[in-house]
Parts: structure tokens; sequence; C-alpha cells
């Protein structure tokens, strides 16, 4: 059964997601490649998610994080024909993309 986990940078909740378990959780925002880049890139309130080296830590969701996922997760599903939503990823801050690829 998924579980959904909160990414943490220096304290700052920045995405929900879902993994099986803890272990999973860290090891996948740890080495999923693509998220870091994203993470590095996206800002929030003018500065990146993410510095490129604080360490991220993953811990579960609380209520609001939970229920911002499934919020996104619903979003994607009517929008998308062959949606997963164990792939959804949900922002917890407001986002900017500096180089407008996610436009």
């Amino acid at each position: 059964m998924m579980q959904t986990y909160v990414a943490e940078v220096a304290g700052r909740a920045v995405i929900a997601f879902r993994a099986k378990d803890e272990i999973e959780a860290q090891k996948w925002i740890d080495t999923e490649e693509d998220v870091r880049s994203d993470l590095a890139v996206l800002e929030n309130e003018g500065r990146p998610l993410w510095d490129g080296e604080t360490p991220i830590v993953v811990r579960a969701a609380t209520f609001a994080e939970k229920a911002a996922w499934t919020r996104k997760s619903v979003e994607l599903s009517e929008e998308e024909g062959d949606y997963n939503p164990n792939d959804t990823l949900a922002f917890l801050v407001p986002i900017t993309d500096p180089t407008g690829a996610l436009e």
C-alpha cells in the first residue's frame, strides 16, 4: 500500500509524493535526477527550492499535506487519460519556473 511522503529542504516542505515506505521514499528522492533537477531550478519567492547541496529529508505527510497531494492527483486524473496516481508530485509551496520550461 502506498503512503504519502513529503520532501523537506532546510525544514521547508516542498513536495508531496507517494512511496511504499519511508526507506523507498528517501531512496527515490536521493536518486530521481529529474526531480532533483526540478527542485534546483524551480523557485519560491525568488529563490530555488533546493540549492543542490542541502540534504533533502523525507518524512510522513501531515493530514493537510496528504490533502494537497489528493487535490493534485484528482486534478491530474481529470486532465490525463492514462494517469497513474502514484506518479503525482504535489508542490506544497507556490512555485515559479524562471526557465519557462514547465509552462
